[in-house]
């Protein structure tokens, strides 16, 4: 849940490029999708159709459907995002997704203001977590997009897939690099997360910025290190 709200992102990053430069065939976040945009009702659909792994060899399928005020980069262009039967690894994402420019004309970066509210994860098994966001999301330009990384911080609460409720804060912002993103490395290459649930808090560092999937877990002073599973 931590990493899908990226993933998201970046396919978003991909559709704007795409309606404002051409085609971009290169793009690996719309290999495998149909892509149109709809100039007079201000809308670009990204549709993966049946699913399929394409970037980072994630599994995506169904429809992304992005509505804008201003295709170009102004304050306060909004983009709000509808998930017609999408998924990510076979896992249904559901909600209302927004991103609202916030960066005024910034040549290094770009920052959105990023809510998700009555966001859904559904597994195939049934079982399903809920997810409530309110986030900043920078983008820090390289001198090439591929050398593009990507900033969290902010809140977020739900219900995890056992029923638990919990909430979660940014204590040291995430760090995601495109450069292993585009691999299928797609966890925070650096950050901490502190959350709470059940009366206990527990915090994980994603490390300094390596592209792998080992995290340190702290829990009442004990840490542990893991390995996250590729698979949401």
């Amino acid at each position: 849940m931590t990493t899908v709200p990226e993933l998201i992102g970046q396919v978003i990053d991909a559709a704007m490029r795409w309606a404002v430069d051409g085609s971009e065939s290169e793009e690996p976040w719309l290999q495998g999708a149909v892509v149109a945009h709809d100039k007079k009702l201000q809308t670009i659909s990204v549709d993966f159709g049946a699913g399929g792994a394409w970037a980072g060899d994630v599994w995506r399928g169904g429809l992304l459907l992005i509505s804008y005020t201003d295709l170009r980069l102004v304050d306060e262009a909004t983009f709000e995002v509808s998930f017609v039967n999408f998924k990510v690894d076979h896992v249904s994402v559901e909600g209302d997704f927004s991103l609202v420019y916030r960066s005024k004309g910034s040549p290094t970066e770009r920052k959105y203001e990023v809510r998700w509210e009555e966001g859904r994860f559904t597994w195939p098994d049934g079982t399903y977590a809920t997810r409530q966001l309110n986030q900043i999301r920078t983008v820090h330009l390289g001198h090439l997009p591929m050398h593009n990384t990507y900033s969290w911080k902010g809140v977020a609460s739900g219900v995890n897939r056992h029923g638990y409720e919990y909430t979660s804060i940014v204590t040291a912002q995430l760090s995601f690099r495109r450069t292993c993103l585009v691999v299928g490395k797609v966890f925070p290459s650096s950050g901490k997360v502190e959350s709470t649930m059940k009366g206990v808090s527990f915090i994980v560092d994603f490390g300094e910025g390596e592209c792998d999937d080992d995290v340190k877990a702290t829990i009442n002073g004990e840490i542990s290190t893991m390995q996250l599973d590729d698979n949401f």
